[in-house]
C-alpha cells in the first residue's frame, strides 16, 4: 500500500513538473509574440506552431487567448519593474546630491506621457484588471509588486540614510503613491489631451518634490 502511494505521488508530481514546462513555453513563446504583434493582433496560430503546444494544452493551463496574454502581460509587467527599480538603485548608490537624484527622478515623470509609457500603462492595467478572476495571475502579480515595492523602500532608505532625501511621508506610504500615480495616469491617457498630460507631468513633479524633500 505505502509503494502503491509512493508510485501515484511520484506520478502526480512528475505529471505538475510537465504542467509546469508546458506553461513555462507557452509563456516564452506568447511573450514574443506580444512583443511582436501586441495585445490586439496577438496570433495565437504563431504561438502554438512556434512553440510545438497543442492547442487543448493551452486552453487547460490559460484558459484562452486572453488568459495567455494576461499571464505573459504579468512576465512583461514583473520585467518593467525590476528595470526602474534598478534604475533608481544605481543613482542612489552613484552618491550624487538629493537635487541630482531628484532631477533625474523627475525628467523620467516628465516622459509619462510618451507612447512607450502608455503602452507600458496599457498593459499594466489589463493585467490587473484580468487578475481580478484568476488566482494565479494574482499571485504572480502580488509577489511581484510586493518584492518590487519592498526594493524601491530599500532604495529610498538609503537614500535617507546618505542624507540625499528627507521623506515628509513614511517610505512605504512614498513608493505606493508614486505607483499610484504612475499607473493612475490611464485617465489622462485617454483623453488625447497633450496639454493636460504635460500638467499632470509637473503637478506630479512637485508633489515628489514635496514629498520626498531632495537635500542640496
Amino acid at each position: 500500500m505505502c509503494q502503491t502511494k509512493n508510485v501515484s505521488e511520484a506520478n502526480k508530481a512528475r505529471k505538475n513538473s510537465n504542467g509546469a514546462s508546458t506553461m513555462e513555453t507557452l509563456i516564452r513563446f506568447g511573450v514574443e509574440e506580444l512583443q511582436r504583434s501586441g495585445s490586439i493582433d496577438f496570433n495565437l496560430e504563431n504561438v502554438l506552431r512556434e512553440s510545438g503546444v497543442a492547442r487543448g494544452s493551452l486552453y487547460h493551463h490559460f484558459g484562452s487567448r486572453h488568459g495567455l496574454i494576461s499571464h505573459c502581460e504579468a512576465v512583461l509587467l514583473k520585467s518593467s519593474l525590476k528595470t526602474e527599480n534598478e534604475f533608481i538603485r544605481t543613482l542612489v548608490d552613484s552618491g550624487k546630491s538629493g537635487e541630482e537624484l531628484f532631477e533625474l527622478l523627475a525628467s523620467f515623470t516628465r516622459i509619462n506621457g510618451s507612447e512607450a509609457l502608455r503602452e507600458q500603462r496599457g498593459r499594466r492595467v489589463r493585467t490587473l484588471a484580468a487578475a481580478v478572476e484568476d488566482e494565479a495571475l494574482k499571485k504572480l502579480i502580488a509577489e511581484s509588486q510586493m518584492k518590487g515595492s519592498a526594493f524601491l523602500v530599500e532604495s529610498f532608505a538609503l537614500a535617507k540614510d546618505k542624507g540625499m532625501i528627507d521623506p515628509r511621508v513614511p517610505l512605504d506610504a512614498l513608493v505606493y503613491l508614486m505607483q499610484a500615480m504612475f499607473l493612475g495616469r490611464i485617465l489622462v491617457d485617454i483623453t488625447g489631451d497633450a496639454e493636460l498630460s504635460d500638467s499632470v507631468n509637473e503637478a506630479t513633479v512637485t508633489t515628489f518634490r514635496y514629498l520626498l524633500n531632495p537635500q542640496p
